[in-house]
């Protein structure tokens, strides 16, 4: 198995057999497509050959990018302050069209079976889906602030912040015919979010990671300062926190440390 992390100040890290070794400048979104994890941050994308780390191509993409998808033989990349979205060829790197999401976009994540993008859209108050030509197909309104989304079985689950007497998390669960069910709430400021492989999903907020089974219901928490994103794999769930680094938590074993972790990776 192989680590990858992008630091937003130290760079791309690799981690294997070989040991730890630097391959890319910084960066703040990872993601897996067509044999290449595409790394990026402030308006570059690169491509890096899945097996040996060398850098495929490198291309231009639109205001500071916070989350990577792959979709087919795309790679979508969600720019927060150009409030878009832009697909790149996963085997060239070319820029091959924009779509607007939203208001400051947090989070963007493709279905399963790789046919559509669900989008975050930020202060807009809503979540997008788009198809692979990134057309708006399906648009659903949300309370609050859009931060999180992820796909389950005949579902989307969004995480919102929600200002009432205080800020809180509000975890939702919307059926595709638009019908919006929340599941879950916390008194903290809302990170991330991500699917389980076995069901249910994780929510991560500044203070804690919380997972959820099948049934949507709490299972457990453990503490995180600021969660940036969570990832799930055959080898459980993974936590990258800037200031803790990237953490196993089925483990409690630290797999990386530096100034500022914001996505991690694991590959074969």
């Amino acid at each position: 198995m192989r680590l990858w992390v992008a630091d937003g100040e130290d760079g791309l890290y690799l981690l294997g057999r070989e040991g730890r070794k630097r391959i890319g400048p910084p960066g703040d979104a990872l993601c897996e497509c067509r044999g290449l994890v595409c790394c990026a941050g402030r308006g570059r994308c690169a491509g890096y050959d899945l097996k040996t780390g060398r850098q495929q191509w490198d291309a231009a993409v639109p205001g500071e990018v916070c989350a990577l998808a792959g979709l087919g033989d795309l790679i979508c990349a969600l720019s927060q302050d150009a409030d878009s979205v832009t697909a790149l060829c996963a085997s060239s790197g070319e820029a091959l069209f924009t779509a607007p999401a939203g208001v400051y976009p947090r989070d963007l994540c493709a279905d399963p079976q790789g046919r559509y993008l669900a989008v975050a859209g930020g202060a807009a108050g809503e979540i997008l889906v788009m198809d692979a030509a990134l057309r708006c197909v399906q648009k659903y309104r949300v309370p609050g602030t859009a931060c999180g989304v992820c796909f389950l079985p005949r579902c989307l689950m969004a995480l919102c912040a929600v200002e009432d007497e205080n800020l809180s998390a509000r975890l939702l669960r919307i059926s595709f015919r638009g019908v919006a069910e929340e599941m879950f709430k916390q008194a903290l400021v809302p990170a991330c979010l991500c699917a389980l492989p076995g069901g249910g999903c994780a929510v991560g907020c500044h203070g804690a990671v919380t997972c959820l089974n099948t049934a949507l219901r709490p299972l457990h928490a453990r503490a995180f300062p600021f969660p940036a994103r969570l990832r799930a794999g055959k080898t459980g769930l993974m936590v990258c926190d800037p200031c803790l680094g990237a953490v196993s938590l089925l483990s409690g074993e630290t797999l990386f440390r530096g100034p500022s972790p914001q996505d991690a990776l694991m590959t074969k």
